[in-house]
């Protein structure tokens, strides 16, 4: 069969952006609503543009040029925003991915030896198993019914979370409880609230977000007396949580506290789970979608894996399935929208940057533009093979963010979804769901609106 795709060409579902921007009050309860809705089709057209409002400038930034300098070239003075900070920073605390500066610094020092390829490779089999049960799970389930595969991701993630960083199962880890807290928590606090967009200071009561807030809590309480747990039981793990406990800073020898433990416990359930569930939930249903696609990933794992449990070797080899990765990541980017709070003024040639100025760097339409994408709307992985990846430049794909702060996991989730994909694979054909429309909505990653109901059928 040959490498491009043979069926119709698939155009996967996704908002409709409106032809025209909306008016002011329209616009900002749409931006609570759904980003997606807001962002006009000129934006997947044309390079930048800003909107002053409120005493500065809002930069809408989505070509590479722009997305290089904000993460790279100029990534100290573009700091992380006080909404960003909001939206996330009652669960991960001051953790991997809400920190800044010297602090910042020593955990990324401390932590990245537990993401060194070769301890991830010993992680592989966790990913497998977790498949496993996932295609046991749905076995079971009664025949002729669409199954959300978003829910069963985000059990199959959770599953590796509660392995690979807290060494098993854990009294406080089970996934009707873990799950139904995040859900909640992306619920509410994963959108701009009102009062931040019209610029309310944080003392006026945000009655709303309590439940949020609860949920918050219940995941960092979990966290804290998994740590407990483990500092009690005086064992030593060679999972996560063991490595980041013996974790020394090579400048200073220092180690984590048990606030910070907690804080980056949340941030890789967060980071783990979350954002590799919705990328596979997205692939399943471009893959149930792309019947040629799919038949390649099957001929693909059976030539590479046979039948044997997929380990740390066979993934390397799954050359294509990481390509189907990449090419749902590109439609689908977990971090969709990433911004950046200027802290003095920069000139960017075609946008001047002022102090206190917002840079909002739109990672879902970068990855749609027209003029950097050929039929930007449709789904091909071979844009990932390895020649024409070549062509794409480094800034214009950023599912794991850029520079010096790109994802310490990125590595991690990339063999996760591949074992996870390739087991669930050679055992299951994944079939569309006409009836379910997909509506993609930023609630601090990208989740599909409704789940992701499929057919599934046993090989």
């Amino acid at each position: 069969m040959p490498d491009t795709l043979t069926s119709p060409e698939f155009i996967p579902q996704t908002v409709v952006p409106p032809e025209k921007p909306l008016p002011l009050i329209r616009g900002l309860w749409q931006t609570i609503a759904n980003p997606l809705h807001v962002w006009p089709q000129a934006m997947y057209e044309n390079p930048y543009h800003g909107v002053k409002w409120i005493g500065r400038t809002f930069h809408y930034f989505r070509k590479p040029e722009h997305m290089k300098a904000v993460f790279l070239d100029h990534a100290d003075i573009f700091r992380k925003s006080q909404f960003q900070k909001k939206l996330v920073g009652p669960a991960l605390g001051d953790g991997l991915l809400t920190s800044e500066g010297d602090h910042w610094k020593f955990q990324r020092r401390a932590a990245s030896p537990a993401f060194r390829i070769e301890a991830l490779r010993a992680l592989v089999p966790a990913f497998s198993t977790s498949a496993e049960a996932t295609i046991e799970r749905i076995r079971k389930k009664p025949s002729g019914l669409a199954i959300d595969m978003q829910s069963e991701m985000q059990h199959a993630t959770l599953d590796v979370i509660v392995e690979t960083i807290l060494g098993g199962a854990d009294p406080g880890f089970g996934y009707s409880r873990i799950a139904g807290t995040v859900e909640d928590y992306m619920q509410v606090m994963g959108k701009p609230d009102v009062l931040d967009l019209f610029g309310m200071p944080n003392w006026v009561p945000r009655p709303w977000g309590g439940k949020g807030r609860r949920a918050a809590a219940a995941l960092r309480a979990a966290a804290a007396n998994a740590i407990a747990r483990r500092r009690a039981s005086g064992k030593t793990h060679n999972d996560l949580l063991g490595l980041l406990l013996a974790a020394r800073d090579p400048e200073t020898g220092r180690g984590f506290s048990d606030v910070e433990l907690c804080d980056n416990v949340v941030t890789f359930i967060g980071a783990g789970h979350e954002t590799t569930a919705l990328t596979l939930a997205f692939t399943l249903y471009l893959i149930a979608n792309s019947p040629d696609v799919q038949d390649r990933l099957l001929r693909e794992v059976q030539d590479v894996c046979g039948d044997r449990p997929i380990d740390a070797a066979m993934v390397e080899d799954l050359v294509y399935h990481e390509q189907v990765i990449k090419e749902s990541m590109r439609l689908y980017p977990p971090a969709s929208l990433i911004d950046r709070v200027a802290t003095q003024d920069v000139d960017l040639g075609d946008a001047q940057v002022k102090k206190g100025d917002f840079a909002f760097n739109l990672i879902y339409v970068m990855h749609r533009h027209h003029t950097l994408w050929d039929n930007p709307s449709r789904f091909d992985p071979e844009r990932f093979s390895l020649e024409n990846a070549k062509r794409i430049h480094r800034f214009q794909y950023m599912p794991f963010g850029a520079g010096p702060r790109i994802c310490i996991g990125m590595k991690f989730a990339y063999m996760e979804a591949v074992a996870i994909l390739a087991t669930l694979v050679r055992s299951l054909r994944f079939l569309p769901n006409a009836a379910h429309k997909i509506e993609p909505n930023i609630r601090i990653t990208l989740r599909p609106e409704g789940g992701m109901p499929l057919f599934v059928e046993i090989r």
